[in-house]
């Protein structure tokens, strides 16, 4: 039997936004000599944009989230970060160390200071450390007891993702927030 979940409100991805967010964080990593994996950014964003939506009003990539076996991830940023750098003209080295992982290095420019605000570099910059100061399974505990990803995801499905509903990245759950927001991320 299939369960209520929370309505999927369609935000518009800012394209600019998340190329500068995996920029700040590639950038941030190599200035604090950490390792920056895909499952590092793709966390710390997460944790960024959730914390700055409840904060400030607005999430800093406006991506859409979808559930994944190891917790919520930012959909354009994930894909992203599995194009060549070298090919898709992407101001970053990538890294093989694993069949399907990753981890990035190298920013080849800092981020544009016109495309991310001050609370957006702080706001990613405090996510980076937690992530990288909990570590792989401590993140994945937290961000699978997140509310937004417990209402998504489902354990008998063969699908592999579900949509995240903006509605439920609220501390208080708020679909009239969520709706504004679509308008927002529309007109961006």
């Amino acid at each position: 039997m299939m369960r209520a979940k929370a309505p999927i409100i369609q935000i518009t991805p800012n394209e600019p936004r998340i190329l500068e967010t995996v920029v700040f964080l590639i950038s941030e990593a190599d200035r604090l000599g950490k390792q920056a994996t895909q499952y590092d950014i793709v966390k710390s964003i997460f944790l960024a944009d959730r914390r700055h939506l409840n904060e400030y009003g607005r999430p800093i990539t406006f991506d859409r989230y979808v559930a994944m076996e190891h917790g919520p991830v930012p959909s354009s940023v994930y894909d992203l970060l599995k194009k060549d750098p070298v090919a898709a003209g992407l101001p970053w080295t990538r890294i093989q160390t694993g069949a399907k992982t990753y981890r990035y290095t190298d920013a080849q420019r800092v981020f544009d200071e016109g495309i991310l605000a001050e609370s957006d570099c702080e706001a990613l910059a405090e996510s980076f450390v937690t992530v990288k100061s909990l570590g792989f399974a401590q993140i994945r505990k937290l961000t699978h007891e997140d509310p937004a990803y417990v209402d998504a995801w489902e354990d008998d499905s063969d699908k592999k993702s579900f949509d995240i509903s903006y509605v439920m990245l609220y501390d208080v759950p708020a679909l009239e927030k969520a709706q504004e927001l679509q308008f927002i991320s529309e007109h961006l």
